[in-house]
């Protein structure tokens, strides 16, 4: 189920804004500060599924405008008709790079999209993680890959165990 974007009376400032933003634009970027040192910075997707019936998108590593301009043009692409596969290379989002993208396992979205989960009414809805490679091309899930690229990047479609560490 999905919330009623063109109905806000009643809600939040903030909340009939989010939903505003929707109706107008077709979808939001929610960009994310960590609480402290030890959380990502990350943007999310909400209302490519609604209006696309297409998976919202997440990016983990890169500056707050970046991934907000990759994850928008990536909607303009969905709102073209273009689809993403889980494993291909996509060389015409990121400047001079490929990136690729990998299914979200749920157990993330609790503490990552709570205004998609918010919007949807529950976890009833795709999302992919839009991956970037080093310097070298390589992604962080392969052994070639610098450190620093690999550990900005969580393996959000490994599922997190009952004590929230990701399952290897």
């Amino acid at each position: 189920m999905t919330l009623d974007h063109t109905k806000r009376n009643g809600l939040k400032l903030a909340d009939a804004k989010f939903l505003a933003n929707i109706d107008e634009y077709g979808w939001v970027v929610t960009t994310v500060f960590p609480r402290s040192d030890e959380g990502d910075y990350f943007a999310y997707s909400t209302g490519l599924f609604l209006r696309f019936k297409q998976p919202e998108v997440v990016m983990v590593g890169l500056s707050l405008e970046t991934m907000q301009r990759i994850i928008n043009t990536i909607g303009n692409q969905m709102k073209q008709g273009v689809n993403f596969i889980p494993g291909q290379d996509y060389a015409d989002l990121l400047d001079g790079y490929s990136c690729q993208f990998k299914v979200v396992d749920k157990s993330h979205y609790p503490e990552r999209f709570g205004w998609s989960s918010w919007f949807y009414e529950g976890d009833e809805y795709p999302t992919l993680q839009c991956f970037w490679p080093d310097k070298n091309g390589n992604y962080p899930w392969q052994p070639e890959c610098s450190s620093g690229a690999a550990n900005l990047q969580p393996f959000l479609f490994l599922p997190l165990s009952s004590e929230g560490i990701r399952i290897q």
